[in-house]
């Protein structure tokens, strides 16, 4: 989502929410480079209400709900066409239907339902965080001093990796007897979870992944972009602990005779499990066309099956590179501003950023000596 344009010229700057990866031909000079980036984008509320009471500005979509968190450190330096740096990634993202929202909300108010309801339960949550070394290598497709496509790949190692996997499905019904019924399974995994008796085992965690990036000239003035992040990944955990649940209860405020009537069928077990998984692969593809000193660019970004269609426009003047940009999926408006070797950008759906349910800010820098 942070793909605000911020380059005055035809260089590809792509921007997959979580890496921002601009191409250059393969160059004897060193380039240093630094980059700190947060953003998030909540479909249903405000990001800082997410744990909160969900009243203020709820308005959840009719069908799947997206919450998304990606924030991102980098630094490194550039030399002959390779790179090499060191990285640190915080991913978060909840996928969830409306019925499952509804019921989490009548829970954070401490209310029921108005009448005889019934909710269908769908949501999965993914979190995962890790720092760990990226090495990466530019080769120009053919005379790069004639413009030649650019083609990037690079490729990382995480060492410690932390963990926050989800799922939980079923039925939740309720009737004006203020009576519950569930038949619902929840599995949870977090490296931070401790429960009794738990044996004593060390964790151990290793991640890899390589991503790539193409810059493809096709004409002086039009470029097409393509990077695709984690294009192929691999996150282990040995001896994470985690939870499995089978809920099935008929639970009642008070029964015929009007005593406290509470029924639970709760059974399920804690244990340390061996668990892999992959990132997943976030895309962005545009199109970029220059005339004197405006830049045009156009194109989708594709993050956790969620389609970010998006249009940015910069203009380069001596006093540096002004930029704007809007995405459709969350309608945020951005603006960005590059001078030298600094660089920033904001785009939020919602002012004051408070308010916000989609935000993004980034810090760049690079630097050639």
């Amino acid at each position: 989502m942070s793909g605000l344009l911020l380059s005055g010229s035809a260089a590809a700057q792509m921007s997959v929410a979580d890496s921002d990866i601009a191409l250059h031909a393969p160059s004897p000079d060193w380039r240093a480079y630094g980059k700190v980036q947060a953003w998030a984008a909540y479909d249903a509320m405000p990001i800082k209400d997410f744990s909160g009471t969900w009243e203020s500005h709820y308005t959840p979509r009719a069908g799947r709900n997206v919450f998304m968190q990606r924030d991102r450190a980098e630094f490194g330096v550039e030399k002959d066409g390779w790179r090499v740096g060191a990285e640190y990634r915080l991913e978060l993202s909840l996928q969830s239907n409306r019925d499952t929202m509804e019921m989490y909300r009548l829970y954070q108010q401490h209310r029921h339902p108005d009448g005889t309801v019934n909710y269908v339960a769908d949501a999965h949550l993914k979190g995962w965080s890790g720092g760990g070394v990226r090495v990466g290598r530019t080769l120009a497709l053919g005379d790069a001093a004639g413009n030649a496509p650019l083609l990037m790949v690079s490729g990382a190692l995480y060492g410690t990796l932390r963990n926050h996997d989800g799922e939980a499905g079923g039925t939740v019904g309720y009737s004006t007897a203020n009576a519950y019924r569930f038949d619902a399974q929840y599995f949870g995994s977090n490296d931070k979870y401790t429960y009794p008796f738990m044996p004593d085992a060390a964790q151990k965690t290793s991640g890899a992944s390589v991503s790539v990036a193409l810059q493809w000239p096709l004409s002086s003035q039009l470029t097409a972009n393509l990077a695709v992040n984690d294009l192929w990944s691999r996150l282990r955990w040995s001896n994470l602990p985690s939870i499995d649940k089978v809920i099935h209860s008929d639970v009642r405020t008070v029964d015929s005779d009007g005593y406290v009537n509470y029924q639970p069928q709760i059974h399920g077990k804690s244990s340390l499990v061996d668990r892999t998984n992959r990132i997943g692969a976030s895309t962005a593809l545009n199109l970029s066309y220059v005339q004197d000193q405006w830049l045009l660019r156009a194109g989708m970004e594709r993050i956790e099956g969620t389609n970010i269609p998006q249009v940015s426009v910069s203009y380069r003047s001596r006093w540096g590179t002004f930029s704007t940009s809007y995405e459709t999926r969350f309608s945020t408006l951005g603006l960005g501003y590059e001078l030298g070797p600094f660089r920033a950008r904001l785009r939020t759906d919602r002012l004051p950023l408070t308010e916000a349910s989609a935000f993004g800010l980034e810090v760049g820098l690079h630097y050639i000596f």
